[in-house]
Order: structure tokens, then C-alpha cells, then sequence
């Protein structure tokens, strides 16, 4: 990315609107700073403004380097661009939203190119103009055109005549498989006053994962309304990790004295919790590579939870057995990495989401939210013991199932490979 100058052009009111707790100027240079630029240059016509706004620290774009320029062209010419360093620049219109693979596809382009969206989706179609807006453009392509003209007219006109290369976003692949879903890449210009309702929900709905469990889904429009609110607040992701770190370490405390169903209750509370702090980062673009390992982290937690109901157990003499049912929910849940790991690498995305057969087994498959559904129905049944049994059960059985099926997409693969090499 770093051959390429992000130049975007950012005039008050416009790049200063406000998209779930976070302005269009400021969520592109997040953006841009996560694509791996560490420089780029702001054109403004109200550069007291937008200047205001950008010497607020922001610790989520602490590593780009902004240079403001007061535009005293308006609109943006292309002798302008032309005084700038470098043979490729990537121009944009600060008053949209663009999603960061569409800016990284058309940086992959050795040539020009300018963002399309040729079959805008129904639910987006009242947003969606063409040409979106962004542009990778070349020094020696900016010499075709004339120089005193209006860039973005010199744009549509080559665009027109099909003189320069489109990026369209209707054909770029929307699968992400860290988010085991189809997320449609969008970019659209947004309105001053209306439609900003609807941008949201698009923000909010591309933070989703998909392929969940039964209790994920009762969890996600909870944790989406609970985000509608927080990502408008200071509040940070770590700040969110943190509150769900002292829940969870709650309930193994709980879990230990005995106070079986203080320590479930936190247990649910923790699953909704556990899912703001990523959804905050995706909707505010505060992602950072720390925050990878608050998986690591809830991984820990839950485990703490398994080992302080079977010493319970055990303590109490309700399950004299409950470490050797401990040991056999660890070791299913070590096999059942081992026979995911196995699958992603063959196919390029989880086990969960390979076909319709593993995403519906997804939905009761054995998990912590799960587990945890099993022993609230348990301690409510009065059967607390017989459910701890359940789920380690349930675990070896999910294992299973998941290492066959790994077996066979990994045998499928061999023989595809086998093939083509025919």
C-alpha cells in the first residue's frame, strides 16, 4: 500500500457527519491506517474545521501521519493532484463510507482505476452512486487529462468513454472468513440529514458474524442494540474486554464456593458481553492485532468455569467422577481444534460454514454458550450434576462428529488435488 499517497478530500459539514459514533473523515483514516498506510494528505475548503477535528487525539489512527492542505481550488483540479509527490495516488471523497476491501482492491491495480458498483444491493440502492467515489489514479494518467478541469469530472468523462479501468464492487468476493458470512462491500456517499438511519444499520448489520449457535442467536440483536448505544460513547473495546473479564472471573469464584446458580447467571451475562467488545472494534474501526487475543483470553475464562464446577462437584460429593468428565471435555475440545484446523486448511474457511450440513450442526454444537444454556436449564431442574455430565458428554460427541467430517473434506481435497494433477 505504501507506494500509493491517500488523498482525500474532506469539506465541513459533509466529511464531519457522524456514522455510529464516528465521523466519515475520521472512520477513512482508520481505515486507511489498517490497510498499512502510514501518510496521508487532507484537502479541505474549511480547513479551521476540519483541522479542529483532526487534532483531537485518536489513538485508532495514532500511526498514520495526516498533512492538511487548505484547498483553495474547489472543487479539487487535477493541477493540484499534480503538485503533489508520488506516482500513485489514491483519491477520496471524505463524505463517504467505503468498506476497506474496496479500497484495497483498487490499490492492487498497477493501473488507474476507479470504484464502480454496477448491481448496487436493494436495501443499499437509495446510497449507492456511480462512480462511488474513490480512485487510484497514476501521475502519468493525470497528464491525460486537462489540468485546470474539476478532477472529478475529468473521472466520469474517462469513465464514459471506458478510458480508464473500474474496480466493481457488485463482483468483488464478499466472503470473509473470519466472519463466516457473506458481507456485501459497500461504498455510498451519505446524505447530510436523511438516510443516516440506514447507514447505521448497514454498519451495524456488517459487524454480525454469522453461522451461530442457537443461544448466539438470541445474543446477537441484544448485542447489537446494547452496540446502537455504546459505539456513541467513549467507550473502548479493551475497555469492554475488561468488564467481561471481571464477569467471567466472577462466575469461576462463584463456581467454587458453591454458588452454583450466582455463577451461571454471570455465565449468560458474560456470553452477551463477550460479543460487544469485537462489535465495537468493527463498527468504530478500532481493531488493533491485541485484540486478537481476547479469544486466547475467553478461552481461559470458560475453561476456569469447566475445572471449578467439577472441583464443586467433587468437594460437595454430588459427582465424585467430575475430573475424570473434566478431563474428557478438555481433551474433546483438543481434538475438536485439531480436526477444524485440519479442515480450514483445505478448504480456507471453518469447519462451521463448509456446508449446509456443518452450519446446521453449528447451531447446537458443543460451545460455551451452549454449555451454559444446559447447565441453567440443569440447576433449574435441580439436576446440576447430570447436566455438568451432559455437556462433557456432548463435547466428545461434537468432537467426533467434527474430526469425520474433517477426515472426509481433508480425503475430498486429496483426491481434487489428485485430479488436477491428472
Amino acid at each position: 500500500m505504501e507506494n500509493s499517497l491517500p488523498i482525500l478530500i474532506a469539506d465541513r459539514p459533509e466529511a464531519l457527519i457522524e456514522l455510529c459514533g464516528v465521523n466519515l473523515l475520521e472512520r477513512l483514516l482508520r481505515i486507511l491506517q489498517r490497510l498499512g498506510f502510514r501518510r496521508a494528505i487532507v484537502f479541505s475548503s474549511t480547513p479551521e474545521i476540519v483541522g479542529a477535528d483532526l487534532a483531537k487525539r485518536s489513538w485508532a489512527r495514532e500511526g498514520l501521519s495526516v498533512q492538511l492542505v487548505s484547498g483553495a481550488m474547489t472543487p479539487l483540479t487535477v493541477q493540484l493532484l499534480l503538485e503533489q509527490t508520488g506516482e500513485r495516488f489514491l483519491i477520496v471523497p471524505a463524505n463517504i463510507y467505503c468498506d476497506a476491501r474496496l479500497l484495497a482492491a483498487l490499490c492492487a491495480n498497477n493501473s488507474s482505476a476507479a470504484l464502480v458498483d454496477s448491481n448496487p444491493p436493494e436495501f443499499a440502492q437509495s446510497l449507492i452512486r456511480n462512480p462511488c467515489g474513490p480512485a487510484l489514479i497514476t501521475r502519468d494518467f493525470l497528464f491525460t487529462l486537462s489540468p485546470t478541469a474539476p478532477f472529478l469530472n475529468e473521472l466520469i468523462r474517462k469513465i464514459d468513454h471506458g478510458k480508464i479501468n473500474v474496480v466493481d464492487a457488485a463482483k468483488q468476493d464478499d466472503y470473509i472468513v473470519a466472519m463466516r458470512r457473506h458481507v456485501r462491500p459497500l461504498c455510498f456517499r451519505v446524505p447530510l440529514d436523511q438516510d443516516c438511519r440506514l447507514a447505521e444499520r448497514i454498519i451495524l448489520d456488517s459487524a454480525q458474524k454469522g453461522t451461530l449457535d442457537l443461544p448466539a442467536y438470541v445474543h446477537a440483536p441484544i448485542e447489537t442494540a446494547l452496540i446502537s448505544l455504546l459505539c456513541k460513547t467513549p467507550i473502548t473495546p479493551n475497555q469492554i474486554t475488561i468488564a467481561g473479564l471481571i464477569i467471567g472471573c466472577s462466575a469461576t469464584v462463584a463456581f467454587v464456593t458453591g454458588r452454583v446458580g450466582l455463577g451461571t447467571l454471570a455465565a449468560l451475562i458474560f456470553g452477551i458481553v463477550d460479543g460487544l467488545d469485537g462489535k465495537q472494534s468493527r463498527v468504530k474501526v478500532e481493531t488493533t492485532e491485541r485484540g486478537k487475543w481476547e479469544h486466547h483470553l475467553d478461552y481461559l475464562i470458560e475453561n476456569s468455569w469447566w475445572a471449578a464446577i467439577a472441583f464443586q462437584l467433587w468437594r460437595s460429593g454430588q459427582f465424585p467422577n467430575a475430573f475424570y468428565f473434566l478431563a474428557l471435555l478438555i481433551g474433546s475440545h483438543l481434538l475438536d481444534e485439531f480436526a477444524k484446523r485440519r479442515a480450514k486448511m483445505v478448504e480456507g474457511r471453518l469447519l462451521d460454514d463448509v456446508t449446509q450440513f456443518d452450519r446446521a450442526f453449528r447451531l447446537i454444537a458443543a460451545r460455551r454458550n451452549v454449555y451454559v444454556w444446559i447447565l441453567a436449564c440443569g440447576f433449574l431442574l435441580r439436576a446440576f450434576p447430570q447436566s455438568y455430565a451432559l455437556i462433557c458428554g456432548w463435547a466428545a460427541f461434537s468432537a467426533a462428529v467434527h474430526l469425520l467430517r474433517s477426515t472426509w473434506i481433508c480425503h475430498s481435497g486429496l483426491r481434487r488435488l489428485v485430479d488436477i494433477r491428472r
